[in-house]
């Protein structure tokens, strides 16, 4: 049995002749006979009452066309779903994201993915960046936003560059602090850290910790960057992160920028497999978050 002899079934009952059947379907009247004869002989049964130049369906017939019509609106569904996955308009999408990402850019991709997306299925996981990594190696996620020293460096990830920012120090205003600004590590140290995490790089400027600095640094650590913002507002507490976190606070005075000693870069990055990489939508995510970066930069400017 084949989907084109169930096609023709279908136009023969439609057009209750051979004939008329065969002109709707562009085939000639006797290719159209034999492809039925044979849909018959496989089937062994007479699927059509052949009289007087009509072909009225048989009991066998009749029920023969019922399932031929299910399945073939099935096999075109079929077809325009394979369509939309392959275009990324249908299928899944999971996403991981950090600390920092969900704060300002998961928002913006989820807003972009349900506009160019709707029949698309999103699932966001917020996690520590190292499970979020390992899921990622695992297959149980398709891309990650994440910082860029989070990464091993002989990780075989597509890395995506999605922004570039820069970790700072920020206090409320009139903060003592500020009048020895800018400040050397161990200035800086004096004061209670909130913060999601010392990275790195912010580890090898602050270089060897005394008890009493060690216990500042993390005198507050939270993955929740609204706690973390919460903190200095009313104490002496220094909150450290990537610029773009602060910027509404920044903007409407509620919190300054501590000068520093040093310039700690943030980078953004997507980072993705090989085998995902080659997915018209995961492309588009990188698209979408680049521009909510470079909307969320110029924003901060112009405030």
């Amino acid at each position: 049995m084949e989907l084109k002899q169930l096609e023709h079934l279908l136009a023969v009952c439609s057009a209750g002749s051979f004939s008329s059947a065969a002109k709707r379907l562009g085939i000639s009247q006797p290719t159209l006979s034999k492809s039925i004869a044979r849909l018959e002989k496989s089937l062994r049964v007479e699927l059509f009452d052949r009289r007087g130049g009509r072909a009225t369906p048989t009991i066998y017939g009749q029920l023969a066309a019922e399932h031929a019509e299910t399945l073939l609106a099935g096999v075109a569904r079929l077809g325009e779903q394979l369509v939309q996955l392959a275009k990324g308009e249908a299928g899944a999408l999971r996403i991981g994201v950090g600390p920092a990402t969900r704060v300002r850019l998961l928002p913006e991709v989820v807003h972009q993915v349900g506009k160019s997306f709707p029949h698309l299925q999103l699932e966001a996981r917020y996690d520590d960046v190292q499970h979020l990594l390992r899921s990622l190696q695992m297959d149980k996620l398709d891309l990650v936003f994440c910082y860029y020293e989070a990464p091993d460096e002989l990780s075989d990830f597509i890395r995506v560059r999605i922004h570039d920012d820069r970790r700072i120090a920020v206090v409320r205003p009139r903060h003592p602090a500020l009048r020895r600004a800018p400040l050397t590590a161990e200035l800086l140290l004096k004061y209670p850290i909130a913060s999601v995490g010392a990275v790195p790089s912010f580890r090898r400027w602050l270089g060897a910790l005394s008890s009493d600095a060690a216990r500042n640094l993390n005198a507050f650590v939270s993955d929740d960057y609204a706690l973390v913002k919460a903190r200095p507002l009313e104490s002496d507490f220094v909150a450290c992160g990537p610029k773009f976190v602060f910027d509404q606070e920044l903007r409407d005075g509620t919190l300054v920028e501590l000068p520093l000693q040093t310039e700690i870069k943030y980078e953004c990055w997507m980072l993705t497999t090989e085998a995902k990489w080659r997915s018209p939508v995961v492309k588009k995510i990188a698209d979408f978050a680049r521009a909510a970066m470079r909307r969320k930069a110029a924003k901060a400017v112009a405030g």
